[in-house]
C-alpha cells in the first residue's frame, strides 16, 4: 500500500505521456515483470505478476503466467475478459495499458495472448530528477550477498540505472541495495544505498532501477558536481586534496 500511493503521489506531480497499448507494450520491452489485473463481466478482480515475452508490435502482445490453480484457470481467463497490464520500462516510466484476453497456450510454460486496446496508454516517469549518461563500475550487494560487478548507466540525484550478469545475484522489487563505486581512492567513501524500483532481464544482463534513500541522495549530489562531460557521456573526475584531477574512470 505504501508503494501504490508513493506512485499516486508522483503521478500527481508528473506530466503523464499518452501513447497507444502497441507501443506502451513495446516500451515495457521482453522478459518484463509486470502486474496483471483481470476483470470478469461480473466484475471480479483477480491480480498476479506476470513476464511480459513480446509483442507482434501492433495488435497483441504475450504474457507468460505464473503458476496457477485449475480453478483459478477455469474463473479468470475466458476469452473477452478485460485486462489491466502495469510495469516499469528500462527509462523508469511507469507504463499502464490494457486489453483482452484472445487464449491461452499450456505447454512447459503456461502463455497468455492479449489483444491490445485501441484506448491510449499511458507512461508516467517515476524519477522526477534529471539524469546524466555514464559509464561508470560499481559494485552491488543486496541484503547482505556477495556483491556482484555492475555499470551505471545513467544517474541522478534521486537514483541510478545499472545492468550486470545474468548469473548469479537474484533481486527483486523493493530489496534493499548497496551500491559502491570501484577504481577510486580507497578514502574516498560513495557508497550509496537505496531500494530496487524495478528489475528486469535484457538478454544476456539483468537491467535495475535503484531509487537512493536520503543518505545516499547526498552522495549522489556530489558525485554529480564531479561529472565532466566528453561530447557523448559523462566521465567522473574526483579532486585530490591538492586540487589536482584523477584521469576519467569508466
Amino acid at each position: 500500500m505504501a508503494r501504490q500511493n508513493q506512485l499516486k503521489s508522483i503521478e500527481k506531480n508528473q506530466e503523464v505521456v499518452t501513447l497507444s497499448a502497441s507501443k506502451a507494450a513495446l516500451k515495457l520491452g521482453c522478459a518484463a515483470l509486470v502486474r496483471v489485473h483481470i476483470q470478469t463481466p461480473t466484475k471480479g478482480l483477480f491480480r498476479f505478476n506476470a513476464v511480459l515475452i513480446g509483442t507482434d508490435g501492433l495488435r497483441f502482445c504475450y504474457l507468460q503466467l505464473p503458476a496457477l490453480s485449475v480453478q483459478q484457470k477455469g474463473q479468470y481467463f475466458y476469452s473477452g475478459y478485460q485486462v489491466r497490464i502495469h510495469g516499469v520500462a528500462p527509462d523508469g516510466s511507469l507504463v499502464r495499458f490494457s486489453g483482452k484476453i484472445q487464449g491461452m497456450i499450456e505447454a512447459h510454460h503456461t502463455l497468455l495472448g492479449i489483444e491490445l486496446s485501441r484506448e491510449e496508454a499511458s507512461a508516467t516517469p517515476l524519477r522526477q530528477d534529471k539524469r546524466f549518461s555514464v559509464e561508470l563500475s560499481a559494485s552491488l550487494t543486496v541484503d547482505g550477498k556477495a556483491s556482484v560487478p555492475v555499470t551505471i548507466h545513467d544517474i541522478s540525484v534521486g537514483g541510478c540505472l545499472l545492468s550486470y550478469r545474468a548469473v548469479g545475484l537474484q533481486m527483486h522489487s523493493e530489496d534493499i541495495a548497496v551500491l559502491s563505486l570501484t577504481g577510486i581512492a580507497a578514502n574516498q567513501d560513495l557508497a550509496m544505498s537505496g531500494q530496487v524500483l524495478s528489475h528486469r532481464r535484457q538478454g544476456e544482463r539483468y537491467v535495475s532501477g535503484l531509487r537512493f534513500d536520503d543518505r545516499a541522495k547526498s552522495r549522489s549530489a556530489w558525485l554529480i558536481t564531479n561529472l565532466n562531460y566528453d561530447g557523448e557521456r559523462y566521465g567522473l573526475s574526483i579532486p585530490h586534496n591538492d586540487g589536482e584531477l584523477t584521469a576519467s574512470i569508466s
